[in-house]
């Protein structure tokens, strides 16, 4: 809600009013919680508001955020990018500069440097979240996380990655593409422009499959919230990476 007020803004002021006004009586009845994705809150509000008390959150709960640092590193280096905020810095550049040395070891594991380990279905949704969250890192701290994760991800989804079937899990985006997939219409064998799918799963115990079949939910679901989203920020944030070079 906090960030939709962002988004609405200027579109629908007073649905935008709307939801900020919702996110803070939300906020204000759990601010004493210990919970992980009160940080994940705490930057929507800030950034929405400006107001001092949610990074004030932020530092008031330094076990909470150096402990989770995985879960907590991108929302913080979203605040570190716009704030620059010193004694924020100081309170987490310890155990990001640690995670920084893991997230190398990890995208050494495959040939296509990011972090693959699917299960039952197609990774590539996390894959994409992934290379989200390294594009948050690497604005906050160039010095410590590289920019090529994040186009690792973008090149994954492209069709980089492992298996027979190397197509783009982005129906109609690439030479060749996920045109059979399972959406609103999979019983017509057919596809929506622009949905992103599962991709390549894992049959055990090592053998990649990415079939081309309306009803393998587990490979060729499209997705919206997490795949569609983050493959669309993907492509905005490769843009502005290649940019600066």
């Amino acid at each position: 809600l906090a960030a939709s007020y962002r988004a609405l803004k200027g579109f629908n002021d007073s649905l935008a009013a709307d939801g900020l006004e919702i996110a803070k009586k939300l906020w204000d009845n759990n601010e004493e919680s210990n919970l992980v994705g009160l940080i994940d809150a705490a930057v929507e509000l800030y950034l929405s508001t400006g107001e001092p008390r949610y990074i004030d959150f932020i530092k008031s709960r330094r076990d909470l955020v150096t402990k989770n640092i995985r879960q907590t590193a991108p929302a913080v280096s979203r605040l570190v990018s716009r704030t620059r905020d010193v004694d924020l810095i100081k309170m987490v550049l310890p155990e990001i500069t640690e995670y920084s040395g893991q997230v190398e070891e990890m995208t050494k594991e495959t040939p296509f440097g990011v972090k693959y380990t699917p299960n039952i279905w197609g990774a590539g949704w996390g894959i994409q979240r992934f290379g989200v969250d390294q594009f948050f890192l690497h604005s906050a701290f160039p010095e410590l996380f590289s920019a090529e994760p994040v186009l690792n991800a973008l090149n994954f989804v492209l069709g980089v990655h492992p298996g027979m079937n190397s197509m783009s899990f982005v129906s109609g985006v690439g030479v060749e593409s996920a045109l059979v997939a399972y959406g609103c219409n999979r019983a017509e064998w057919s596809y929506i422009p622009g949905g992103s799918i599962s991709g390549t799963a894992l049959i055990r115990p090592d053998l990649p499959e990415l079939k081309i079949w309306p009803y393998f939910w587990q490979q060729t679901e499209y997705v919206m919230g997490g795949g569609a989203t983050n493959f669309m920020f993907l492509v905005l944030a490769a843009n502005r990476l290649l940019g600066e070079n």
